[in-house]
């Protein structure tokens, strides 16, 4: 038996879907009252009978701050794939970043031990790497380096990374995951599906800087394979190809049949944007749409070296199939039903 938490992710959907399509039974955590619809949605995305891969997945009420819940979640549970998480960059967000990303996977990892589970893959990102210099692809060597620029979200990841590593001092046998941005079908308004929702709407503009993308179908893969083959405690980045933004606006324009992005947003523009939007959110109380961490990460030229995880045997799609994969998705959804 194998647990999953965080199943109504993007992450989790995709791996929910691999691993019943290869006739697994998992054990899926959701938090009570959670809706669990886009699961159905996503699964007949990729299938038009996924009636049967559905019935492999038990689903368990519970929640990171409950460790009896938990507890109770990994009885008879092996493998634990640790993958739920909150993604945010909403400086009013500090607490539950703290609480859900750092304290909820102490806990599971406590709870792990306890139960005397296998095997433990953690989840956790680009944004916990070290920084390299100019030019310099960032690998799993480069150490964490913590300034003014350090945005909360990635130091919760760095620090639920630490947490992992104590449980391994502790006896628990588990290996980490850090994927870059991660592009498939998933919940309205949540992670990557924002960005792919606004470029489906089109745009005339795109930030100059540069990321790491890959296709949520390959981050399940490349799970599955770590939960094999990878080292206790070593981390792997699990990138599917490094793109400027005007690279990826141009595959969604490909996709959605618009006219690519033809106007870069230089700093200035978006160093106001950020701050207007910050004047906004504190009237309205809305969540922000830009703020001054993702303008920097949008603004930052960054690329990864996934070798290490290539060495495994791992291969990855190219991101265009990933973007056109998520405007499938979409184009399904504005069909009449």
């Amino acid at each position: 038996m194998q647990l999953i938490t965080g199943g109504t992710g993007i992450v989790g959907i995709h791996l929910l879907h691999l691993l019943t399509s290869c006739g697994h039974s998992v054990r899926a955590l959701v938090r009570p009252g959670s809706d669990r619809r886009i699961v159905e949605r996503v699964f007949r995305h990729y299938s038009t009978d996924p009636n049967e891969l559905l019935a492999r997945i038990t689903w368990v009420e519970g929640d990171l701050h409950d460790m009896s819940s938990l507890e109770d979640a990994m009885v008879g549970v092996e493998r634990v794939y640790h993958a739920a998480a909150l993604v945010s960059f909403d400086p009013r967000e500090l607490r539950e970043l703290r609480r859900t990303n750092i304290e909820g996977t102490a806990n599971v990892v406590n709870a792990a031990l306890n139960a005397g589970v296998s095997r433990l893959c953690h989840v956790s990102s680009t944004a916990s790497m070290g920084r390299a210099v100019a030019g310099v692809p960032v690998d799993e060597s480069l150490p964490w380096v913590e300034d003014r620029t350090t945005s909360p979200y990635a130091l919760s990841k760095y620090e639920s990374e630490l947490e992992v590593q104590r449980g391994i001092a502790e006896g628990l046998d588990a290996v980490i995951a850090n994927p870059s941005v991660v592009i498939g079908p998933g919940s309205p308004g949540r992670s990557s599906m924002t960005l792919a929702e606004r470029l489906h709407r089109g745009t005339r503009f795109h930030p100059t800087g540069s990321n790491g993308f890959v296709d949520a179908r390959d981050v399940a893969q490349a799970l599955v394979l770590l939960m094999e083959q990878g080292a206790t405690g070593e981390r792997h980045l699990i990138v599917g190809g490094n793109h400027s933004y005007a690279e990826l606006f141009g595959m969604h324009a490909t996709a959605y049949g618009r006219p690519p992005s033809s106007r870069p947003l230089w700093p200035w523009v978006l160093a106001l944007a950020w701050r207007f939007e910050r004047l906004r959110t504190a009237i309205t109380r809305q969540r922000p749409m830009i703020t001054r961490h993702t303008v920097h990460s949008s603004m930052g030229q960054r690329a990864y070296d996934s070798g290490r995880i290539k060495a495994l045997g791992m291969r990855f799609r190219p991101v265009q199939e990933a973007v056109d994969n998520v405007a499938r998705f979409l184009k399904a959804a504005d069909r009449p039903q």
